[in-house]
Formats: C-alpha cells, sequence, structure tokens
C-alpha cells in the first residue's frame, strides 16, 4: 500500500486538472455539433489522457534524477527516488505501464472512431517521452514551452472534439489557442524558477536563452493573448458572451507576472509557479462552461 501511495504522489496528481482542462474545453466546443454527446469516449479518453500524464510525469523524475538534476530540496519534483522510497526501475516501469493502459484504451478509441486516432496517440506519448527522455531532451531546450502547450493545448482539444463529432474544423483549432498558451506559460513559469539551477545543468530553456526580464514580458504578453482572444471569440462567434467571464481571472495573472518580476529566489517564486498552474486550470474550466452555457442559455 505505501509503494502504490508513492506512485501516486510521484506521478504529481496535482498537474491531472492541467491534464482536464482541455479535454473539457474541447468536449464542451462539440456541444454545439452534435445532438447526442459520447460520455463511453468522453470518459476513455480523460482516462488515457491522465495515464499518459502520469506516465510522462515518472519519465521526468526518473531522466532528471538519473542525471543528476533532482535534489531532496528540488522545487517540483515528488522526491520519491532521491529520498530511497522509489528506485529508479520502479518509476521506469511504472510510467511504461501506465503506457501499456493508455495503449490499449488508444485502441478502443480507435477501433470506434479511426486508426489515425492511434497513430496520433503514438506520436503523442512519443514526445511524452521525450519531453524529457532521449539523448536530446526537449524539456532541456528553447522549444519545450511551444512542445506542451501544442500536444497538452491544441491536439488534446482537437481529439476531444473528434470523439464527439468524427471530425476536426478550423474553429477547433482557433478555440484551443488560449489553453495551448496557458499549458506553455505552466512550463515557462517552471523554467523562470528553475533558471539558475538549470543553467549549472546545461539546459537552454527558453527563459535561459532569453533570460528572465525577457521571460516574465513573455509571460505578461501571452496572459493579454489569452484574454484578447477571448473577447474575439464572442466578437466572431465562435464563443460567446459567457467568455468574459475569464477576465474575472485578470487579478490572479497581474499577481502572476509581480510574483515573478519582484522575486529571484526559486523558492519565493514557487508560490506563483503553482498560481499559474491554477490559472490555467480555471480559464480551461472557465472556457467549457462558456461553452456549455452558450448551448442550454443562447444570449
Amino acid at each position: 500500500m505505501k509503494k502504490i501511495k508513492e506512485f501516486i504522489l510521484c506521478s504529481r496528481p496535482h498537474s491531472f486538472p492541467a491534464a482536464l482542462a482541455p479535454i473539457l474545453v474541447g468536449s464542451s466546443f462539440a456541444l454545439s455539433y452534435v445532438d447526442k454527446f459520447n460520455w463511453l469516449n468522453f470518459f476513455v479518453f480523460l482516462l488515457a489522457c491522465l495515464f499518459i500524464q502520469a506516465a510522462t510525469n515518472l519519465f521526468n523524475e526518473y531522466y532528471d534524477f538519473k542525471r543528476g538534476l533532482d535534489k531532496i530540496d528540488s522545487e517540483g519534483i515528488s522526491g520519491s527516488i532521491v529520498k530511497g522510497k522509489l528506485t529508479s526501475k520502479e518509476v521506469f516501469n511504472g510510467a511504461i505501464f501506465l503506457y501499456i493502459i493508455s495503449l490499449i484504451l488508444g485502441v478502443y478509441l480507435s477501433f470506434v472512431t479511426s486508426y489515425y486516432l492511434f497513430l496520433v496517440g503514438l506520436i503523442c506519448m512519443l514526445f511524452g517521452y521525450l519531453y524529457t527522455g532521449g539523448k536530446y531532451p526537449i524539456a532541456y531546450s528553447p522549444f519545450g514551452e511551444l512542445v506542451s502547450g501544442f500536444f497538452m493545448g491544441t491536439v488534446i482539444i482537437s481529439i476531444a472534439f473528434y470523439l464527439q463529432t468524427g471530425y476536426i474544423n478550423v474553429e477547433t483549432i482557433i478555440i484551443s489557442l488560449p489553453i495551448f498558451i496557458l499549458i506553455a506559460m505552466i512550463l515557462l513559469a517552471n523554467n523562470i524558477r528553475d533558471l539558475e539551477n538549470d543553467k549549472v545543468s546545461g539546459r537552454k530553456t527558453y527563459a535561459i536563452v532569453v533570460g528572465k526580464k525577457n521571460a516574465v514580458k513573455t509571460m505578461l504578453i501571452s496572459f493579454g493573448v489569452v484574454y484578447i482572444l477571448n473577447i474575439l471569440f464572442f466578437v466572431v462567434s465562435i464563443g460567446s458572451i459567457y467568455n468574459f467571464l475569464v477576465l474575472f481571472t485578470i487579478p490572479i495573472a497581474k499577481r502572476i507576472i509581480v510574483g515573478f518580476s519582484n522575486n529571484n529566489d526559486k523558492k519565493t517564486m514557487a508560490p506563483f509557479m503553482v498560481l499559474t498552474a491554477k490559472l490555467t486550470i480555471l480559464i480551461g474550466f472557465i472556457m467549457a462552461f462558456a461553452n456549455f452555457l452558450k448551448v442550454f442559455f443562447s444570449f
């Protein structure tokens, strides 16, 4: 039982809501295009995404430990390996096991839709592994934010929409952009916090390449784009007036920017990295709620 609890901790369950938000956005957006919602496809896909997210986190723990990046006092990790509660082999095998379950679920979804979906799923899993695995980990490059935002934002939203409608349209891609950006900002916040440690370890993240000041500016501009996009969704009728609800989160975004601007220590910046994840989840849920209200309470 202790091992199971430790595996759950090592899989970083606090990150699961960030994986749920894109599914809710894509699925709720599909409500305007279908007469009947497929709950089975929704829940199977939800489980597959959560397992892939957990496996990716386990790979992250494994490879960061192997490369000597994780210490007992490191921020943002479970510490299961460095504290001796799980062996590195157990963590790696756990990730493989979760990938196998995800593959099985993917086979089912491909069977009821299209086998092209299985290929897309394999690509997602590959990039989940390559994020910290392989010879040239994506997380150690300036492209980690873009890759994470694309796969966890646009791709997941598009698949969720596809599983309900059987197709993907341009509007789905457009509606995914705020989540694409916000998930990228979670990674950027993480990299701003770990900037000094990452320099020592030889990483070349975007935050290191442009410097902390410009990284925070990037975050500020990105948050602004998220709010502007939600307003535009109403203007062009992709969304509705309910998308304006995201504007109530502006004080949170402001707090994040001020927090990163005024702090340089990783421990004092850590709360703002967590707040960035919470902002992403909150806006994702608000956007999904707005899609729901648009269908059932047309304005």
